[in-house]
């Protein structure tokens, strides 16, 4: 049975294409896309085109599709109206169809009617085993395979010797946009897909024909959105660990917040997820059209640094400054020189006497003499300290070959050939001066206008590095949560539950070998004071009640109490703020539980999102959570190199793992295991939402001071 990828590539590489819509105005898509066509290097175009035309662009026309001399034609383009789409398709399966550009809107993005009139032609297009673009879309350019099947011909003049760039869009318009940033940019795009609709070629499906495919050495996407994260997520994964893929995830101020019972639901935006999901397929996430070429670019022509400490050479401080401020708020150090390269520098003679090397290494009015540049960068490729190099010079725009301010491109180039430095240059000229760029892009070094830009690129190309171009395999732990877990789960699901309350939850959370703090259910005040006397003081006293979720908010929660008489005062009181929210038969009493000592309290829950299926959370928690308002996601289960991940993209974690506010460190083992435990979880149960909030780290240990569980509905 013929693949997804074969499909793909044959669609990719036809014999014959017929343009059905072409029309003699040439303004119109049906002519742009006959144009298109008519540039591709195949044996024959057919226009199809009911208006009675005998040629359009030279070429004989045909009436209807049947009318085409051609038994066997292998692409077929829809530039028609979509209520004659799925009968024209039907007769393009008669004439041999291979695949298909669908260019028309009015399908799924319009709502129900359309996606009725979707899913007609997704079972067509699956009975015949035909890969279609869109519909909705711009369609595809294949520059290996010499075919042009948008409506951009100049697509077939700008890129007639097609790189290894593949750009995979959601929209069309974004797709043109990116083609036309490559054209400034002077990159070479040798494949652009517009998946438009995805009616069967999705972005998982363009993801693994990527990661085979060997007329493609970087991925560039432009995603909008996802019906299966899963499949995306598996896919991109694959890829990565293959060739370098920038993703720039467009629409997430759209995604808000949803609306959700836990802590950990509310803090859980799309984007949020969207991002954990990147980062643990291995993907380079970029916040721009334009930074997405630049990163492009940078891992096409360089490799990515041994580590993160980085030089920079000028002559002339201020771009130096813009550049080092980008690349240390990203995680590069520009690292003071070691003593040896001062004095090495020192030797050469190239500074002017009122300047002493340092880093960025400022050749001040000496840098006008571009040789200059090269005495610097003999002594920094020899550096062992120093992984990459960002060199600013900006250009007076008389710099040709042969005149006094020409940079020596390719002697520069030479001297880091030789090493293990990786290189990025800055160069200052409009990028309107074709003549300024080229020598540089001619060479092989990845060369941009301004420091913004050579910072991230080169920022990109480091992060990239980290990842280690690994492939992307599950690294998670064989154990197995026991039986005992998942049959308890599954009783409260069968017995209709929805939500699990505090107790419950822990009892279950320690059948997994979670550290809970010890809790009890009082039914009445007396209970409550025998409870807390078992205990011992100090105890904490919270509401048990589906209908109080924050419960702090309500006033349903004391700390601290140290004696009998407080804990019958807090008994009354919190029942008391409790019956503005809930009716006598919906509180089921009050938790008991002894006051866990002071330290670091973190978030550790999990949901189960409609695209991405299970998901695991972490952040910090008490005051932290407020402050710093971050906490990260990735799709469960998760590895322990993965946890470890998690818990470092966090702001405050070198105060969880160093120390700090006058608590040890936490036990990062613990950590760790508790992260990977709740993934487990998470991928194993059916969960609608976990909630471990706050977890409370202290004395080398941890115990979870409350916790919640919310189960997903019986299939």
């Amino acid at each position: 049975m013929e693949s997804q990828a074969e499909k793909i590539q044959r669609l990719f590489n036809p014999r014959s294409i017929a343009v059905i819509g072409a029309s003699t105005d040439p303004i119109k898509i049906g002519h742009l896309v006959l144009r298109s066509a008519l540039l591709s290097r195949v044996e024959k175009v057919y226009p199809v085109h009911a208006g009675g035309a005998k040629e359009i662009g030279g070429c004989p026309a045909y009436p209807t599709i049947e009318a085409i001399p051609d038994r066997n034609v292998d692409l077929f383009l829809f530039v028609i109206r979509q209520q004659d789409i799925l009968e024209a398709l039907r007769a393009a399966i008669g004439k041999g169809c291979r695949g298909a550009v669908i260019f028309t809107a009015g399908y799924r993005e319009t709502g129900r009617e359309g996606e009725t009139r979707q899913e007609a032609l997704y079972r067509l297009s699956e009975a015949a085993g035909i890969p279609i673009i869109g519909p909705n879309t711009l369609g595809f350019f294949r520059g290996p395979d010499g075919v042009n099947a948008t409506f951009l011909p100049y697509l077939s003049e700008e890129f007639p010797s097609p790189g290894k760039i593949t750009v995979i869009s959601q929209s069309g318009g974004v797709g043109a946009l990116i083609a036309g940033q490559f054209i400034e940019d002077r990159l070479a795009m040798g494949t652009l897909v517009s998946v438009g609709n995805r009616m069967n070629v999705d972005f998982s499906d363009m993801l693994n024909f990527c990661a085979d495919d060997r007329a493609t050495d970087v991925v560039a996407v432009y995603l909008e959105g996802l019906e299966d994260g899963r499949a995306f997520y598996q896919a991109a994964g694959r890829c990565a660990g293959k060739k370098p893929v920038v993703i720039f995830h467009a629409g997430q101020s759209r995604a808000g917040q949803r609306s959700s019972i836990s802590h950990t639901g509310s803090m859980a935006a799309s984007s949020a997820i969207y991002r954990g999901m990147f980062r643990q397929a291995g993907l380079i996430e970029v916040s721009s059209l334009q930074e997405l070429s630049d990163t492009v670019k940078c891992l096409s022509l360089a490799k990515p640094p041994g580590g993160n400490r980085v030089a920079l050479v000028t002559h002339t401080a201020g771009p130096a400054i813009v550049a080092a401020d980008i690349l240390e708020q990203g995680g590069m150090d520009v690292v003071p020189l070691q003593e040896e390269t001062r004095a090495a520098l020192a030797m050469k003679k190239t500074f002017p006497p009122f300047i002493s090397p340092d880093n960025p290494v400022d050749l001040a009015t000496s840098g006008m003499e571009r040789r200059a540049y090269l005495d610097v960068v003999e002594v920094l490729t020899k550096d062992p300290n120093i992984d990459a190099v960002l060199t600013v010079c900006v250009s007076l725009l008389a710099g040709q070959e042969g005149h006094p301010l020409y940079f020596p491109i390719e002697a520069f180039k030479r001297e880091f050939e030789g090493s293990d430095k990786t290189l990025v240059m800055l160069w200052g000229a409009p990028v309107t001066r074709e003549e300024e760029f080229k020598p540089w892009e001619n060479s092989g070094i990845p060369v941009y206008p301004t420091p913004e830009r050579a910072a991230k690129a080169l920022l990109n190309l480091y992060r990239y590095g980290v990842m280690g171009r690994r492939v992307h395999e599950e690294d998670v732990p064989a154990t197995r949560l026991p039986q005992e877990l998942i049959r308890g789960v599954a009783d409260f699901q069968a017995g209709g539950a929805v939500f699990v309350g505090e107790v419950e939850t822990k009892q279950l959370l320690a059948l997994a070998g979670i550290s809970v703090a010890e809790t009890f259910l009082a039914e009445n005040e007396k209970t409550a004071v025998d409870r807390a006397e078992k205990l011992g003081y100090p105890v904490a006293m919270k509401i048990v009640s589906d209908r109080i979720i924050h419960k702090s908010d309500a006033g349903c929660v004391r700390l601290g109490l140290r004696e009998a008489r407080d804990v019958g005062t807090a008994w009354r009181e919190i029942l008391l703020n409790a019956s503005a929210f809930a009716a006598p038969d919906e509180i089921r009493g009050i938790a008991i539980q002894p006051m866990l000592p002071p330290g670091f309290e973190v978030i550790v829950g999990g949901l189960y999102d409609r695209q991405a299926g299970p998901v695991v959370m972490f952040g910090l928690g008490g005051i932290w959570v407020e402050a710093l308002n971050e906490v990260v996601f990735r799709l469960a289960p998760v590895s322990r190199k993965e946890a470890a991940d998690m818990v470092s993209e966090v702001r405050g974690s070198p105060l969880l793992l160093e120390g700090g506010r006058g608590y040890p460190p936490v036990n990062r083992e613990s950590l760790l295991n508790l992260i990977v435990t709740v993934g487990q979880m998470m991928a194993t149960l059916p969960l609608a939402e976990l909630d471990l909030n706050p977890v409370v780290f202290y004395e080398g240990r941890y115990a979870v001071a409350d916790a919640r569980m919310v189960l997903r509905p019986r299939p």
